[in-house]
């Protein structure tokens, strides 16, 4: 007789993982912030100018906004002792809900080929920053 309580409550306990299970994922997919912003891996310098292209993948919501992206580039990546750092104009962005590509452009300052830390954000609050490579053509 103890066997068939152990038994039953062994069946209980795996039957209500398996029965929250589908609830929960169904509650989560489908679901992102109104707001983001992420940066390319990668950047464009052009060594016939001084402009930096920072790729950008933005989505927010109202209408209209704007991004902005800094860079800086340490010394030994920029041949400069004091590194490079710059910041773009704020960049205009189509905020209708959906994710859209971005080119946000630094101009007039001397980066070079190598890594350095990009920071991106919207000016109604979303942000993020991380390690890229910047390929000069």
């Amino acid at each position: 007789m103890k066997k068939l309580l152990i038994g039953a409550a062994a069946a209980a306990t795996v039957a209500v993982p398996l029965a929250v299970a589908p609830a929960v994922a169904g509650a989560s997919s489908g679901t992102y912030p109104a707001n983001s912003v992420s940066i390319g891996a990668y950047a464009d310098y052009g060594l016939n100018g001084t402009n930096l292209d920072v790729d950008l993948q933005v989505r927010c919501t109202g209408g209209s906004g704007f991004v902005e992206v800094q860079v800086d580039q340490y010394y030994p990546e920029t041949p400069n002792p004091a590194g490079a750092h710059g910041f773009s104009t704020p960049t205009a962005v189509v905020c209708d809900g959906r994710t859209r590509h971005v080119t946000a452009t630094i101009v007039g300052v001397v980066f070079d080929g190598g890594r350095a830390k990009a920071k991106a954000a919207l000016l109604s609050g979303a942000s993020t920053e991380r390690w890229i490579t910047i390929l000069a053509h």
